[in-house]
């Protein structure tokens, strides 16, 4: 097996009686976009900053492209970060303002530099923009700018703080695909800062979750989504229905849970790790649940009332009373006439199902 590009072996900071980071160890590969995700204070900016240099680790070593980093300053380091705010400067045009990075890189000559600033506006495409000022140009633009002027030192490792913060939705949503387009052409390992789950889900191709300075798992946003190691990551990465259960036994069909909120026994996928009469949480996603009038055949079903539903055109969200907890669930609207159709309204008496392989159990 190869090395790693980058290896952050067992890295903790403490400051003071503080634990920003503990004991981290993550290996990244070369060309990958990896996400650290968590909330605020979770360590993933202090962390950010030790791949920089700007802090130093207190315990633990980072290896990059086979080099070890302690000791070696940020100037020193094939690495560039982006910060949240961008840091352009309002006086200087665009074409300036990426050719700043290059300012001190004496190995090029003023027509190499020149070069170098070209393909980064063709490579961001703002080669039309590149005589305004930030202020002239758009959020989006700004955030291009930043980038390019990133890439024009030619960085083996990009650190990318919050990025997308400072765009609104539809911006950002765009931007998240120019983003993963420009690093495609670039091959520069991509390493990401970010509290938004779903920018982290559509940008990373791994992502490392984050609690109070620990990584809790590391996986695609496939397995990070469905397959949760704990009950934190299935509560922080999207929407879950979440339930205490006890195991009740194990068959071919799964594991058979008692689940008082849900009424009784219900079916779900298997983890090797549950015994019979050890309590568990059962997880559930809202779209993986089923409302119908009728009621369904098969087990994992409970009656209930809709409580409250909020509409989204494609789709409808609704808040359903079960005997013994509010549950989400989303069910997409059917087409009836020009308009979308509800499979149900406000007070109605409806069926809850699930398959047994929707039904996260979490043995934390």
């Amino acid at each position: 097996m190869s090395e790693p590009f980058l290896r952050i072996d067992r890295v903790s900071k403490h400051f003071g009686t503080f634990q920003a980071v503990q004991d981290v160890t993550l290996d990244i590969a070369k060309g990958e976009i990896f996400g650290l995700l968590g909330g605020s204070g979770c360590g993933k900016t202090t962390l950010l900053r030790m791949l920089a240099g700007f802090e130093e680790p207190t315990a633990g070593r980072i290896f990059l492209d086979g080099r070890d980093m302690a000791g070696v300053p940020p100037w020193e380091r094939p690495v560039h970060m982006m910060f949240q705010s961008y840091a352009l400067f309002p006086h200087m045009t665009v074409e300036k303002n990426i050719a700043y990075g290059l300012k001190h890189e004496r190995a090029l000559t003023r027509t190499q530099r020149a070069d170098r600033v070209a393909e980064m506006l063709d490579l961001v495409q703002l080669t039309a923009f590149a005589g305004r000022k930030p202020h002239q140009i758009s959020g989006g633009q700004r955030q291009r700018v930043a980038l390019a002027r990133a890439l024009a030192r030619q960085p083996k490792l990009l650190l990318l703080d919050e990025p997308l913060a400072a765009l609104d939705k539809k911006l950002r949503e765009h931007t998240q695909f120019e983003l993963m387009s420009i690093q495609e052409r670039t091959g520069v390992t991509f390493i990401v800062v970010t509290h938004d789950q779903e920018e982290a889900m559509t940008l990373s191709d791994r992502i490392a979750v984050m609690d109070r300075g620990q990584v809790m798992q590391v996986g695609t946003p496939t397995e990070i989504y469905e397959f949760p190691a704990s009950r934190f990551v299935a509560g922080f990465i999207g929407s879950v229905n979440s339930f205490d259960a006890t195991v009740l036994s194990r068959s071919a069909d799964g594991l058979r849970l008692d689940v008082p909120a849900l009424g009784g026994e219900v079916t779900a996928r298997d983890v090797p790790a549950a015994v019979p009469g050890q309590g568990v949480t059962l997880a559930i996603r809202p779209e993986k649940l089923r409302i119908t009038k009728d009621r369904p055949e098969g087990g994992n079903a409970v009656a209930g009332q809709v409580k409250d539903l909020a509409y989204f055109g494609k789709d409808s969200l609704y808040r359903i009373a079960l005997p013994g907890a509010l549950v989400q669930a989303h069910a997409v609207n059917a087409r009836r006439g020009d308009e979308g159709a509800r499979v149900a309204d406000w007070d109605d008496t409806v069926w809850v199902a699930f398959d047994p392989s929707a039904a996260i159990v979490l043995v934390d």
